[in-house]
């Protein structure tokens, strides 16, 4: 079975293509070294869940995409109360790019490979501001991907799930 390798080869591939993206993690972001500038900006891949049924996986799946807030030093802070003397909005708006892109690539899927179904609705990007140990901001996305089920069946319907023989 390859469907779970495809998939976050897939988003991977898709994130690593932005140019507002250094690297791309996976798993618990907590194992993430999150202190490492050279990491930044930074895309993580975390699978909450997967929904098997007859025909189809349902991956759900969350992402977060961000950077780096880099305050100004207080000799050269701006007047401008608006932006403030960080880069706050910068990262807000690079990275709400990356998850754009990605959302728009996951919603043609249907047209670039058959063994996955177009995205129904549209993608939610909640925005963190501050977040983490070294105040990063971004977005987390939670985007559900469906792909065929192409395992293999018996005459009777089961697969043996110790060989994957019928």
């Amino acid at each position: 079975m390859q469907s779970f390798y495809e998939l976050i080869d897939l988003i991977k591939n898709i994130l690593n293509d932005s140019s507002y993206v250094n690297k791309v993690t996976f798993g618990d972001i907590t194992e993430v070294d999150l202190g490492k500038l050279t990491n930044f900006p930074l895309s993580h891949i975390t699978v909450d869940q997967v929904r098997i049924m007859e025909s189809t996986f349902e991956f759900e799946l969350r992402l977060i995409c961000c950077d780096v807030v880099d305050v100004v030093k207080a000799d050269v802070v701006s007047d401008d109360e608006y932006y403030g003397n960080n880069n706050m909005q910068d990262i807000l708006n690079t990275q709400l790019t990356v998850v754009t892109e990605m959302a728009n690539a996951l919603m043609r899927m249907d047209i670039l490979d058959t063994n996955y179904t177009r995205l129904d609705e549209g993608v939610v990007a909640v925005p963190f501001l501050d977040r983490f140990e070294n105040e990063l901001a971004g977005w987390e996305v939670t985007v559900v991907v469906r792909k065929k089920n192409e395992g293999s069946t018996s005459s009777n319907g089961f697969t043996d799930l110790n060989t994957g023989c019928e």
